[in-house]
């Protein structure tokens, strides 16, 4: 199973989405950790603050050991909703204040301490004259950086997610314009693939898409102005060839005509595709071609043809083919051309196939070949009338000719549209 392929819309939109979700992720991760850092200076800061502090009011009642004075004091600094503990030891490391009076007394460790990861601790020397004396401890809880950067948090990420995910929306919807404009590009493109001649690219702007649609215009005007030239050459070339024929066979300039009109206007009642409808044209122009590799004796006696000039006459599709398919816009004309002979049935030449191995324009030719050939008068015989040639063609559906074709053959003449070809091309022809 083929995997499906992301289109250049999905592509370019995720890519810059990506990459601005990605810078905003780390705008809002600097951010906050800016704000971490800041409350955390500035929480180390009152910490400190409070701590010097109590050092400074502890130092007169520490030296004269007057712990009425020294609860006031450190009850003062307590007074902080966020302050954990605060404590006073002397030189030696002991207690000799706490507002818990189970801690006075006992050696100043980490245990002492509350445990906590994230308190701010700030212990502050008391000095007398240079003299060490004690330490003032004070603990500040971090609870206050928690609840600022859930604040900061809703109130700054939410709007920055909120603007994210608008942008991203505005990436998709200008993304789509611009992949727009690259899909009528890309219209245009196959438009002039699938043979359509005078496309444009309606594709306007001054960045890389509008020039390459302008470079694109261009092209189709200069493509344009060369099939042209290239029709006026095949033009030429058929002229040049529909000479040919009639050096060596007079017969075949009127007869090549009226099949070549009768051909396109079956084509066209069949619904066969125009590009196709002018190969069948050219091909049924051309299907005598072959014919200037037959002897010019062959081609006008008046009498039953030998068998080796049969053999020799019923080589012309192929020689006719042989001229043709070299030149490759008349590769399948050429194709055409060298199975027109071909009988429904399998009893044609030169391949012998049948049925829907025919192409449709050969078998369309052969039919139009063989009424034409009924109808027209020659040195050696009277044509057929119209109604006895229509008859025999009825008669020979489903083994010369293919039914369908013949159906639509008989309705354009009931229509009158083969007599009126005819009239307006042939002058021989038996009415």
């Amino acid at each position: 199973m083929e995997r499906a392929e992301i289109s250049i819309r999905w592509k370019v939109a995720l890519s810059v989405s990506l990459l601005l979700i990605a810078v905003a992720g780390a705008v809002g991760f600097a951010l906050m950790r800016y704000e971490w850092f800041f409350l955390k200076r500035e929480g180390e800061k009152r910490v400190q603050a409070l701590a010097q502090n109590l050092a400074s009011n502890a130092r007169d009642p520490l030296l004269v050991g007057d712990e009425l004075r020294l609860g006031p004091i450190t009850q003062s600094v307590m007074r902080g909703e966020d302050v954990l503990y605060a404590f006073v030891t002397d030189h030696e490391g002991t207690i000799v204040y706490h507002p818990d009076g189970q801690m006075i007394g006992r050696e100043y460790s980490d245990e002492t301490v509350r445990s906590d990861d994230q308190a701010l601790l700030a212990i502050v020397p008391i000095s007398i004259e240079g003299t060490v004396v004690g330490d003032a401890v004070v603990g500040l809880g971090s609870d206050f950086i928690d609840e600022a950067m859930t604040a900061t948090a809703l109130g700054l990420l939410l709007p920055l997610s909120l603007g994210t995910l608008i942008s991203v929306a505005g990436i998709f919807w200008l993304t789509g314009v611009h992949v727009r404009r690259i899909e009528k590009l890309e219209e245009a493109v196959q438009a002039l693939g699938a043979g359509e001649r005078l496309v444009q690219a309606e594709v306007g702007g001054r960045d890389e898409v509008g020039r390459l649609a302008r470079h694109f215009n261009r092209m189709v005007r200069q493509l344009e102005r060369a099939h042209g030239e290239l029709e006026r050459s095949v033009a030429q070339t058929v002229s040049a060839l529909a000479a040919a024929i009639e050096a060596k066979d007079a017969y075949t300039r009127g007869h090549c005509e009226r099949v070549a009109r009768i051909s396109r206007a079956m084509a066209e009642r069949l619904s066969v595709q125009d590009t196709d409808l002018n190969d069948l044209e050219l091909a049924a122009f051309l299907h005598d071609i072959g014919k200037i590799g037959v002897s010019g004796r062959a081609l006008g006696k008046k009498g039953r043809l030998t068998s080796a000039e049969t053999e020799r006459m019923q080589k012309h599709p192929e020689i006719g083919a042989r001229i043709l398919s070299p030149v490759s816009f008349l590769k399948r004309v050429g194709t055409y051309v060298h199975h027109h002979h071909e009988h429904y049935d399998g009893s044609g030449y030169p391949a012998g196939i049948a049925g829907a191995a025919i192409p449709l324009a050969s078998r369309i030719i052969h039919l139009v070949d063989a009424y034409d050939a009924m109808t027209t008068s020659r040195s050696y015989r009277d044509g057929l009338n119209h109604e006895e040639a229509c008859r025999r063609i009825q008669q020979g559906a489903g083994k010369q000719f293919d039914p369908e074709i013949v159906d639509c053959f008989l309705l354009l003449e009931k229509e009158g549209m083969i007599a009126e070809i005819c009239e307006n091309e042939g002058e021989s022809h038996a009415q």
